[in-house]
C-alpha cells in the first residue's frame, strides 16, 4: 500500500527521513497563524547564525516625489528591525521511535501528539511576539461590523496582499450565529487553513485560532498606558532651521500590556502617502517604532505624520488607553505575509545520526542523541525558527468585547 510517498508494505523504506517528514507535516498542520508567513532571510544569510542570536531585517523607503522637471534625489533610509533566532524541541525514546515500523502506528502514537504539541508551542510564541506589533486598532462587539472595520483599516493605508483576520473560536461562533451565510468560502483557503477557516468576509479570510489572548480591563478609559518623548529632526540646506520630523521614544506602563493607546499622529500609508487613519499602538515591552514626519516631508522613512500647525505642541507626554472596562478577546487582521517566519538549520553533530525534512515553511531536524554517562539514547526533534512582524502598518489589532 502506498500512502503519500511512503510504501508502508516495505518497512525498510519507512526510514528516519519518512518519520521526520510525517512529524514535519503534523507540525505544519498545527500552524494556521504561520501558514503563509513571509521569509525575510535566505538560508545563506542565516548560515552560521546560532540560537539566541539576532539578525536584522531592513524595511524599504518609499522616498519623496517632487513636482516639475528638477529632480532632487533623497537618500534611502532603510529601517532596521531586529529579530531573534528561536528554537523549540521535544524528544522521543529510541525504543518508541524505532519500534514504529508502520505509518499508522507512528502517526498516531508519535507524530500526532508530539508534532501537534510542538506546533502549538511555536504558534503561541509567534502570536505573543507579533500581536502587539500593530499600528492601528479596532474596538467593537463580536459582529460583522468589527470584522469590516478591521479589514478596511488596512485598505486605508494602502496595504496590498491577501488579508487574513485571526479570531478566537468563541468569537467566530458568536459572529457565525449572527449570519453564517455572510461568510463566502474559498476553495484555495479551505485547503490551506482547513478546519480553522470560516470563510471570506470584507475582503479577508477569517481564521479561528484558540491561542489568541483575552484581556480583562478594569481600569478606566484614559489611564496612562505609555509615555512618549520626541527628538526634533531639522531639514538640510535651506531647511536647516525647519523641523521636518521627529524621532519617538516610547516607554510602556507594563501593567497595561495588551491594551491599545492612542498616539497623537496619523498613519503614513505603506505607499508613502499621508492618510487620515489614527495611529493606535499596543502597550508591550517592545512597542513598534514610530517615526513622525511633519506634513509634506519624509526625513526618516516616516510611518506617521502631523500637520505643521502641531509642531510646537508635539513635545511628548502620556498615551491614554482607549478600552472601556470589560473583557476583550483579542484578534489581528493582517496580510498573510506581514508576519515573518524564517527557518534555519543547526549543524550536524559528528557521529550522531540525523534527519532533516521540510514541509511548507517549516524545517524539522531529528537527531539521535546519546548520553555515555547513563547509556541512554533518544531522538530529539528541533524546530529552529525566527518570527517577526517587521512592518506594523500591515496589521490591525482587533478587540472584541465579550463581557
Amino acid at each position: 500500500m502506498i500512502k503519500g510517498n511512503i510504501d508502508v508494505n516495505n518497512t525498510n523504506k519507512f526510514s528516519n527521513n519518512h518519520k521526520t517528514k510525517l512529524l514535519a507535516g503534523e507540525i505544519y498542520d498545527g500552524l494556521p497563524y504561520l501558514k503563509k508567513a513571509h521569509s525575510y532571510m535566505t538560508q545563506g544569510e542565516l548560515e552560521g547564525k546560532k540560537y539566541g542570536k539576532n539578525y536584522t531585517i531592513y524595511l524599504p523607503d518609499a522616498g519623496t516625489v517632487q513636482d516639475g522637471l528638477v529632480a532632487d534625489p533623497d537618500s534611502i533610509n532603510e529601517v532596521e528591525v531586529e529579530v531573534t533566532l528561536e528554537n523549540k524541541n521535544t524528544s522521543v525514546e529510541v525504543d518508541a521511535w524505532n519500534k514504529m515500523n508502520d505509518i499508522e502506528s507512528f502517526t498516531n502514537e508519535i507524530a500526532k501528539p508530539k508534532g501537534r504539541k510542538l506546533a502549538r508551542s511555536v504558534e503561541k510564541d509567534a502570536i505573543d511576539k507579533t500581536i502587539d506589533q500593530t499600528f492601528q486598532a479596532v474596538v467593537g462587539s463580536a459582529n460583522f461590523k468589527t470584522l469590516t472595520d478591521a479589514s478596511k483599516a488596512l485598505d486605508e493605508v494602502s496595504v496590498d496582499g491577501t488579508k487574513v483576520t485571526f479570531i478566537k473560536p468563541t468569537v467566530g461562533g458568536t459572529i457565525s450565529n449572527g449570519g453564517l451565510a455572510n461568510f463566502i468560502p474559498s476553495e484555495i483557503q479551505t485547503k490551506i487553513y482547513k478546519d480553522a477557516y470560516l470563510g471570506q468576509y470584507a475582503g479577508a479570510s477569517i481564521i479561528e485560532e484558540n491561542l489568541l489572548p483575552v484581556i480583562d480591563v478594569t481600569a478606566a478609559t484614559g489611564t496612562k498606558g505609555a509615555e512618549y518623548a520626541v527628538t526634533a529632526i531639522s531639514g538640510e540646506g535651506a531647511l536647516s532651521s525647519t523641523v521636518v520630523g521627529f524621532d519617538v521614544a516610547l516607554t510602556p506602563v507594563t501593567a497595561y500590556n495588551g491594551q491599545p493607546v492612542a498616539f497623537p499622529a496619523k498613519v503614513i500609508g505603506v505607499d508613502g502617502m499621508e492618510t487620515d487613519q489614527d495611529v493606535v499602538l499596543t502597550v508591550s515591552p517592545k512597542m513598534p517604532s514610530v517615526r513622525v514626519a511633519v506634513e509634506g516631508y519624509n526625513p526618516n522613512n516616516a510611518n506617521a505624520w502631523i500637520p505643521a500647525s502641531e509642531v510646537a505642541s508635539f513635545t511628548g507626554g502620556d498615551l491614554g488607553t482607549i478600552l472601556p472596562a470589560g473583557k476583550y478577546a483579542r484578534g489581528i487582521c493582517r496580510t498573510e505575509d506581514a508576519v515573518g517566519f524564517d527557518k534555519y538549520s543547526f549543524g550536524d553533530l559528528e557521529g550522531w545520526e540525523t534527519s532533516t525534512e521540510s514541509v511548507g515553511n517549516i524545517t524539522l531536524k531529528a537527531t539521535k542523541a546519546s548520553n555515555p554517562k547513563t547509556m541512554e539514547s533518544f531522538w530529539r526533534l528541533d524546530l529552529p525558527y525566527a518570527v517577526s512582524l517587521p512592518e506594523p502598518r500591515r496589521a490591525v489589532g482587533v478587540y472584541f468585547k465579550i463581557d
